[in-house]
């Protein structure tokens, strides 16, 4: 699981996903400093899959599961304009409510 945006970056160059779940407000640094939100992550994770497709073969579920309504909708976005492009057509997108139960948990259609 990762938890900012350089975590995430490494777990997409060393794993085969098949599902991800992005929250969009990632937190502070130590200095206050507002981290990389989860909208880079989703460029990051498009990027990958335009530079190496084959590593994202087992994707078929994105995940939007953030508070913030704004950041949760430029996701959803970013995502559906990569697939009008025939960037992770295979990709679902579904959005969950904020919710303390683990992701284990939440029923997937």
């Amino acid at each position: 699981m990762a938890r900012d945006a350089s975590h995430f970056g490494k777990i997409l160059e060393s794993n085969e996903l098949s599902v991800i779940s992005f929250d969009h407000d990632l937190g502070y640094d130590q200095a206050g400093r507002e981290l990389p939100t989860g909208q880079h992550c989703m460029r990051l994770l498009l990027e990958e899959a335009m530079d190496r497709p084959d590593t994202l073969h087992r994707l078929r579920l994105v995940i939007l599961h953030s508070a913030n309504p704004v950041g949760r909708a430029n996701m959803r976005g970013l995502l559906e304009s990569a697939q009008r492009h025939g960037i992770l057509p295979a990709v679902q997108i579904v959005e969950r409510p904020v919710t303390s139960y683990p992701l284990a948990a939440w029923p997937v259609e």
